[in-house]
């Protein structure tokens, strides 16, 4: 992970994990008598003198970065004290997980129910797993009908197809099916790569065009990462899929707001 901020971040999701409150040192932090190579980063790229200033500046960037996902910042920081305290034990402890499987390619099913379980906490609507490989449901016939009674007129499996390129499927709470629009999550169990995001776009568009009663451009295409998504890791240039990372996953601050001007 490149980002140092979330580097420390998924240390103190460990932390809080099995212990709601502690306070964090940067002996805490150290792989030896000397080396602390996380807080040593964490200094260097937030520019701080000291350990107290890393730290301070640490909290304040996370808790920004959540908030700009309309969620709040898990736990707790006493500059005082150096005291960390857990405010979403479930979500920290869901980082921890995801934390474990990373780019464990055998995991990726983890992953993707732990994704679903997440978002289902999230949204309104309806969401569905449908990855490869399923619980239920394994035989084409079966995967087939599903989606039929999501709204879709077409076979999406044909040929060789595992999952059609659908990993979860949240379907808003608006209009009735088939004229229901549909968010699809592809899940990543990795870091970002641009390429892999790009390279999901194809088999999405495929199996959506079979969807039939809405056009393809009224489905909104997300791929999710087993990462955090901050500015400096995406592209200026335009995006034809909506990035997530594991801080969309937070429970929002507030479920609705409305606005008339």
């Amino acid at each position: 992970m490149p980002n140092a901020t979330f580097e420390f971040f998924e240390i103190i999701a460990d932390e809080l994990s099995s212990e709601e409150s502690r306070v964090i040192t940067r002996a805490d932090l150290q792989l030896n008598s000397e080396q602390a190579p996380v807080l040593d980063a964490l200094k260097e790229e937030l520019a701080a003198a000291t350990t107290e200033e890393a730290l301070d500046s640490a909290v304040r960037e996370l808790d920004e970065h959540f908030r700009g996902k309309g969620g709040a910042l898990p736990f707790r920081y006493e500059r005082e004290t150096g005291r960390f305290t857990a405010i979403d034990r479930p979500y920290l402890q869901f980082i921890r997980e995801m934390r474990s499987i990373r780019s464990i390619g055998s995991r990726s099913r983890d992953f993707e129910l732990g994704v679903l379980q997440r978002l289902a906490l999230r949204v309104t609507g309806s969401v569905h797993r449908v990855g490869h490989p399923r619980q239920v449901k394994r035989r084409k016939a079966d995967f087939n009908s599903h989606l039929k009674g999501l709204g879709f007129r077409g076979a999406v499996l044909l040929g060789k197809e595992k999952d059609g390129g659908l990993d979860i499927l949240w379907l808003l709470p608006l209009g009735t099916i088939p004229h229901r629009p549909i968010v699809s999550v592809q899940c990543k169990n990795g870091e970002f790569d641009m390429v892999e995001a790009d390279r999901s776009g194809g088999p999405f568009s495929r199996s959506l065009s079979q969807h039939g009663r809405l056009q393809l451009g009224i489905h909104v295409p997300c791929v999710l990462f087993n990462d955090y998504l901050y500015p400096e890791l995406l592209t200026p240039k335009p995006l034809n899929y909506v990035p997530l990372g594991l801080s969309d996953l937070t429970m929002m601050t507030q479920t609705i707001s409305s606005e008339a001007i």
